[in-house]
This record gives structure tokens, sequence and C-alpha cells, in this order.
């Protein structure tokens, strides 16, 4: 089915100073139906949580007519790295992904979001990517098993020296070959990579399963659409010509949206319905 107004989708980070409750309450009186479960502090940080609280949270989101897309737990800001030099960050790392996907499987999520991690700028990055790909060999063969999708998003240069454009992920892809993998676009993120959405569908092509959807300045901030500089009808277009069908994310990680977060919620909502009606 084509792309339309019902793969908008919202994540809970610029919510952060707000309760989960406020953020679900907003998504369904925006009408959206779809949410990507950032998995964080305060609202569900698993360190926090038991499986019986994943399953409750399934159940009451389900009950509000929502769906959670996607599981992803923080991995940026906590001391995460599935591909660090030192084994006791690695095998938490790891234990932290494994224990997520479990948490995903009980809050009805189908996928969860994973990056790569990365290693020291002072050491050859191939020991970075061997560590990456034995890491991720692990949580593929246990997705696999799980029967959910990992969905891998790359990062810039100052955030990792591996896995950091779509050309990278395909590299990693191909030496996994697990079909549990596929691959994530984040439009402001393609910014301060300097990639095109072209790049994503020319090196990941029918493995594209989501996109984190937001509008970008120059340096690749993750902004309300309207705030910044891309063209959203014509990425609309695109996407349609690529026949992607899966979820848009709304994932506003600017911190100027935390006080008040119900704005531009709305202003993202009506702005993507405006341009997904459009044939």
């Amino acid at each position: 089915m084509a792309l339309n107004e019902r793969n908008i989708s919202v994540m809970n980070f610029h919510y952060v100073r707000h309760t989960m409750d406020r953020f679900l309450a907003d998504v369904c009186d925006a009408g959206v139906s779809r949410i990507e479960l950032w998995a964080a502090a305060p609202h569900f940080y698993i360190g926090d949580k038991t499986l019986a609280d994943a399953r409750a949270l399934g159940r009451k989101v389900r009950g509000m007519g929502l769906d959670i897309v996607a599981f992803t737990p923080e991995q940026c800001i906590y001391p995460i790295n599935i591909s660090a030099k030192e084994p006791e960050l690695r095998d938490r790392s790891l234990r932290y992904f494994l224990e997520s996907m479990e948490f995903a499987t009980e809050c009805g999520a189908p996928a969860l979001l994973v990056t790569a991690g990365g290693g020291y700028r002072d050491e050859p990055t191939e020991q970075a990517l061997e560590r990456c790909v034995d890491s991720m060999g692990i949580l593929c063969d246990r997705a696999q098993k799980l029967g959910i999708d990992l969905w891998m998003e790359s990062l810039p240069d100052s955030f990792t020296n591996i896995i950091r454009s779509a050309r990278e992920i395909r590299e990693l892809m191909d030496k996994l070959k697990s079909p549990a993998l596929h691959a994530v676009y984040d439009v402001a993120g393609a910014v301060m990579t300097h990639e095109m959405p072209q790049d994503y569908f020319a090196h990941l092509a029918g493995r594209v399963a989501h996109v984190h959807f937001t509008d970008s300045d120059a340096g690749g901030s993750h902004l309300a659409w309207g705030d910044g500089i891309i063209d959203l009808d014509k990425l609309v277009a695109y996407l349609r010509s690529q026949h992607y069908e899966g979820s848009l994310t709304i994932e506003l990680t600017n911190w100027k949206y935390n006080v008040d977060p119900t704005p531009p919620l709305k202003q993202c909502v009506e702005a993507m319905r405006k341009a997904l009606g459009s044939a």
C-alpha cells in the first residue's frame, strides 16, 4: 500500500521531561496510530523494568489503538558499545541488547533498533569492525530465534568510526548474511553524513525497513517539519517512487522541543498529513 498518513509514527524522545501518559495521550489526540518506543529513563529503561512491565505496556498501548513499530533502547547517551575494545563493556552491551529483544517481544514490537558502537581512533578501524561483526552475529542469531528484526542505524563520524553510511551498513549486511538485519534511513542523520535518500535505496535496495522522518538544518539537527531545510513533498515523492511502505517516525532530538513537546508534534503531523495526502 502506498505511503499515507497511517504510516506516521512518533517517538517519545522529546517527551523526556514529561510522563509517558502525556506522550501517549498526545499521540492519540493527534490521530496517529503508531509509536516507536524510545526505551530509556524515565519512561521505560529496561534496568528498572520487568518483562511483566513490558507486557502491561503493550496491553495499554494496544488498548489505546496504538501499535509499537520498534523498540529503541537508548544507546548513544548510555555507555553502550557492542564494538568496544574492553570485553566487560562489550559483554554488558551485548546483554543489554539481548535483554532488550526480550522486552521488545513482550511488549509486541516487531523490531529492535541497534547501532554499531565503535572503536578508538588510535587503533585500526578493522579491529572495531571485527568486534562489531562478532557482536551483531550474536544479536542476529537471537533475533531470528525470537522472530523479530534488527534495524541498524548508521551514525556520523563524530559518533563512531564504523558503520557511518548506507554503504557501510550494506557491507555489514554482506558479512552477516542475516535475514533478520535491515536498515534505518534517518533523514537528518543522512544530512550529517552528506548522504541523499538515493544512497540508502541504491545501496540497500529492499532492505530499508524504517525511516526516522524529520526536518533538518545543514548540521543534521532533528527538527520539526517546517523548521529546517528539507523539501518534504520531494522526499515523500521519492519514497513513494521506491515503493517504501514502512513507518515514518517523528524523532525530535533537539532539546528545544522538550519543554513543550505538543506543538512540535502537532506541527509535524499536520505537515506530514498534507504531504502524504498528495499523490
